[in-house]
């Protein structure tokens, strides 16, 4: 054989002149396979189905079983629900705890603050016993004059407080991730319903259609401008057609409504911060300095409460009493304070 042929006789390379063997013809040994028999309960795709051994129909007591265990569910997503789109905005972190932690907190203030006024006051009697006539007098119209401020301000406060509605806040956080999971997207969307209907219903109780209304909130810090604002953006909100869902509707509220409230409340808190540190630096002794700054606290409770036209549940009516009553006791200790620094 030519060497020029052996190298050109290779796989994939055709080679003029030269014919592949090709392989003998077998017929005869070419045969149909027959198709395979399928045993009973088998089908095509190799697989039995997968039946139980005995099947019974349901009973009533079945059924029973099977509707309890659907509501005890129900109730568990209920429950979740809840947890993730209900708060109390005065609570802040103290979760679970925070009823009997906040009540703990509003007894000890209050009496923190009862024993240092009744030491104070017996102190201030025992030194006017020793003034003249006239000293007593003076004195005893000025205890007069501060125990009615700090009452008419008390008073004025509760009847505010018991006539508004409790507030509940809405967590559209909590809404957005009950709506991520899948089980509970229906109880979402009907939270957020819900929530919208009480938000429409809270702008058509908001207090600004009549004269007198609209100068009770120009007397705690909403101005002409702003109630013409807090009008239209209500407008706006009451209009079905206006949003294409809650979300968009939620943020409305908050950027266009709720923000100009927040404002107005910003503004009455530095208000009465302000007449607060003047009285407290010009009070002679600290039952002058709690009186006053007891008065300045419940003062700007009631305007928070008219800003807002809302009152706080009772977790956050304890944490708001708590705070005023500490920090009434606080402002009538620092004169001891200062005698103590000083010495």
């Amino acid at each position: 054989m030519p060497h020029d042929l052996l190298d050109d006789d290779r796989i994939g390379v055709p080679v003029a002149g030269v014919r592949p063997a090709q392989p003998p013809h077998r017929a005869a040994e070419i045969t149909v396979e027959a198709e395979p028999q399928l045993r009973a309960g088998e089908t095509d795709l190799g697989r039995p189905p997968q039946l139980p051994a005995d099947v019974a129909a349901l009973t009533d007591d079945d059924r029973a079983k099977i509707r309890q265990a659907e509501e005890e569910q129900a109730l568990r997503d209920l429950a979740e629900a809840e947890e993730l789109t209900a708060s109390d905005p005065s609570v802040g972190w103290l979760g679970w705890f925070a009823h009997p932690l906040a009540g703990a907190s509003l007894l000890g203030a209050a009496g923190a603050l009862g024993l240092f006024l009744y030491s104070q006051a017996l102190t201030i009697l025992a030194q006017l016993a020793t003034q003249s006539q006239w000293v007593r007098y003076a004195g005893f119209a000025g205890l007069g004059a501060c125990s009615a401020a700090v009452l008419y301000a008390v008073v004025r406060f509760v009847l505010l407080y018991l006539r508004l509605r409790a507030n509940r806040q809405v967590r559209v956080a909590g809404l957005e991730e009950l709506h991520q999971r899948t089980r509970l997207r229906w109880l979402a969307h009907a939270k957020a319903a819900e929530a919208k209907r009480k938000l429409e219903q809270y702008l058509r109780d908001f207090p600004m259609n009549t004269e007198k209304e609209r100068k009770r909130l120009a007397v705690v810090g909403l101005t002409t401008e702003g109630i013409a604002e807090l009008s239209k953006v209500r407008a706006e909100l009451l209009d079905p057609a206006r949003f294409s869902g809650s979300s968009e509707w939620f943020d409305r509220f908050r950027t266009g409504f709720q923000h100009k409230l927040d404002e107005a409340a910003t503004a009455r808190i530095g208000y009465w911060a302000k007449r607060s540190g003047i009285t407290t630096a010009s009070a002679p002794n600290g039952l002058v300095d709690s009186a006053a700054t007891l008065y300045f606290g419940f003062a700007l409770l009631a305007d928070l409460c008219r800003v807002y036209h809302l009152r706080a549940g009772k977790t956050g009516t304890a944490v708001l009493l708590g705070r005023v009553f500490f920090n009434s006791y606080l402002a009538g200790q620092l004169n001891e304070w200062e005698k103590l620094t000083e010495e």
